[in-house]
Order: C-alpha cells, then structure tokens, then sequence
C-alpha cells in the first residue's frame, strides 16, 4: 500500500503548479489570502508538512507572502516576481495579449544580454573557448539540416552557455543565467516557437570567424541583424495564432499550430 502512494514530495509540486497556475491565471488576486493549512490540507488530501512544502515553494518564487498570525496572502507577482515566472505564465495566463506584449519587451532585454556577453568573449576568449564554440556550431548545424527543433533548440542553449563561458565573467553569467534558464523551459514546453531561419548556420559561423578574429563589432552587428529578423518573424507568428484565438491559455494557440514558423 505504501509503495503505490504519491510520494509527498510529487503531492507538493502538484499542489505548488496548481495553486501557481491559479495566481498566474488571475483566478487568485493579489492580497487575496489563501485558505488555512486545515483547509487547504483537506483540500488537496494530504498532510500539513507536503501542504508547508508547497507554500514554501510558492513564497520563493515570489507568488505568496508568509507572515505569522496572519496566514498566506497572494502577492503580485506582476512586481514581485523574476524570469522563472515566464514558461509557467505563457502557459497559464487567460490575457493573450499580455503574453504577446510581455514577450516583445523581453526579447530586446535577451539581445542586449547576448550582445554584451558577445563583447565580452571577444576580449576574453582563449583558444579551448573558441574551439568549444566550434564544436558546439556544428552538431547545431547538423541538427538544423534535420529540421529538429526540440534538438536544436537544446544545442543552441549549450552555444549560448559556451558564448557566457567564453566572456569570463561571473557578473555576466549572473546576469545571463535567469534568460537561459528561461530560454531552456520555453524550448522544453513550447518546441513549436523555434524558427527555422534559413540564415541561422550562416549566422553561427560567421559569428565564430567574427570572435576568432577578435571583431566584437562585426560579431554584435551579425547577432543584432539576426536576432531582429527572427524575433521579426517570430512576433508576427504569434500575432497571427493570436488574432485567431480571443481567448484559452497561451499553450492552446501553439498546440493547434504545429506547422508555425518555430524560434
């Protein structure tokens, strides 16, 4: 009997993406407070300390505020809460017009991130970095030749950490951190976002001969002219799945559309 009951860690993160989702998709205000542990312990049939698990899950993500005597309250996620919040948000949020202005001010924030770090490898880079990047460049061309977006997309995440690696910097890799680790959850829920631009390898490789000859202008001006042609085509995408839909999560639009242009 114990071994085909719900480990309490799985019941905590199964009450922790329920009541997030619930925050998320505005069904849960801000100052709202939640139900007492007794009650939300009912509710979700399972005991005070999984219950405590999952509240403290919620608290760091920034989604709930925890003060004694006066229970759990929703906080407002809109000001409280960090890039972690992206993946589960485009897939929660009701507002897809939210979604869609949401991503359009994060993208330019992504590229200035990519463009410093780009300078920074330029200045710092040293033979075994270069190589790395090499290598990298190539199983992602492979991979792109294949037409295999969830391969490419996670190839692609190794190149950007490489490009990070390659500056030498622990300020920049702070800094870096929260957009790939965003990057990497939007690629592992929504693989349909990658586009197949059919200048990526070009891009890849003049980028690589760009830092190899230490030309960190040459080498931002190839990725500031590619990121806008892709993110062009990838916004203009969504827009269209989007005025075709006036309501359902953001994942609905994506699951019905397979055969969209991908990022």
């Amino acid at each position: 009997m114990d071994e085909e009951r719900p480990a309490a860690g799985n019941i905590a993160t199964t009450i922790f993406r329920e009541v997030r989702r619930r925050i998320l998709a505005g069904e849960l205000s801000p100052g709202e407070r939640l139900p007492g542990e007794r009650e939300l312990a009912a509710e979700y049939k399972t005991n005070r300390n999984t219950l405590r698990e999952a509240v403290r899950r919620l608290e760091q993500a920034r989604l709930v505020t925890v003060r004694h005597g006066q229970g759990v309250t929703v906080a407002d996620f809109r000001k409280s809460g960090t890039l972690e919040l992206l993946a589960p948000f485009l897939e929660s949020a009701g507002d897809l017009g939210e979604s869609l202005h949401l991503l359009e001010d994060i993208l330019p924030g992504r590229l200035l991130v990519i463009e410093f770090a780009t300078r920074l490898a330029v200045e710092r880079a040293d033979k075994d970095d270069i190589a790395r990047l090499k290598d990298i460049t190539e199983l992602v061309i492979a991979a792109f030749e294949r037409a295999d977006p969830v391969l490419i997309g996670h190839g692609f995440q190794r190149w950007l950490d490489a490009l990070v690696d390659a500056g030498h910097s622990v300020a920049v890799r702070w800094i870096a951190n929260p957009f790939l680790e965003a990057y990497r959850e939007i690629i592992d829920r929504f693989p349909a976002l990658w586009v197949l631009e059919p200048s990526f390898p070009h891009y890849l490789r003049e980028f690589n001969a760009a830092l190899e000859g230490a030309d960190a202008e040459r080498a931002i001006g190839l990725t500031r002219v590619y990121y806008q042609r892709v993110d062009g085509a990838f916004m203009q995408a969504l827009k269209a799945i989007m005025s075709q839909r006036t309501s359902g999560p953001f994942a609905s639009p994506l699951e019905d559309a397979p055969n969209e242009p991908r990022h």
